[in-house]
């Protein structure tokens, strides 16, 4: 899995917590050897620690990368949900200070990617992700970094998948990395009401994609 470039905004959908790390892992590593500092944010310490042991897998050294600084590991209530709610603007300023952080630290740009798990726990704010998945398209496009957002298919609810489609340019699905035809420039409000099936037909067309 590859094709990630600086500016890119990526919706991973997964169904499993073993399809999410592999992804992870995978866009991780690739970051990694081009020598980009990343970021990786997991819904717990149990989590972070499987992506760990896949990287290792992957023939990747996680602790030193670690060690180097190379590789930033962080839980959710370290990062989306600082103080028990989610906070648009410190989110962006928080990957803004990373960006230029990791170009000073000389590595050629940042990388990012979050589980949005978080959003189960709808935790106060919780309701800015729809402002904040839309700025990050434009905040990703005029700095040197990439970023995605992992999004749980069975989990999280068909109107939040809607609008990660409407505001990630492109789309990692049964692990294969594609352009995104659901993508709506500017998109900041929740889409219309979907039926279930209108979102399955969705993921059906992403699958069926070359």
């Amino acid at each position: 899995m590859n094709g990630f470039k600086p500016g890119d905004h990526v919706c991973a959908l997964y169904d499993t917590r073993e399809e999410q790390i592999a992804v992870a892992t995978a866009y991780v590593a690739d970051g990694l050897n081009r020598g980009e500092r990343c970021l990786y944010v997991a819904d717990s310490p149990t989590a972070l620690y499987m992506f760990c042991e896949s990287l290792d897998r992957f023939g990747v050294d996680s602790r030193s990368a670690v060690d180097r600084g190379a590789l930033l590991l962080a839980t959710k209530h370290e990062a989306h949900l600082v103080d028990g709610r989610f906070d648009c603007e410190r989110m962006l300023r928080l990957l803004d200070d990373a960006v230029e952080k990791a170009l000073n630290d000389g590595f050629v740009g940042l990388r990012t990617c979050g589980d949005m798990s978080w959003l189960l726990d709808n935790a106060p704010g919780s309701n800015q992700v729809l402002e904040y998945e839309a700025l990050l398209s434009q905040f990703f496009q005029n700095v040197r970094a990439v970023g995605m957002c992992q999004y749980d298919r069975h989990r999280v609810q068909a109107t939040l998948l809607d609008h990660a489609l409407a505001t990630h340019p492109t789309v990692v699905v049964e692990q294969r990395h594609k352009h995104n035809p659901f993508y709506i420039p500017g998109a900041a409000k929740m889409p219309a009401p979907l039926e279930p099936e209108e979102l399955e037909w969705k993921f059906a067309q992403l699958r069926q994609q070359q």
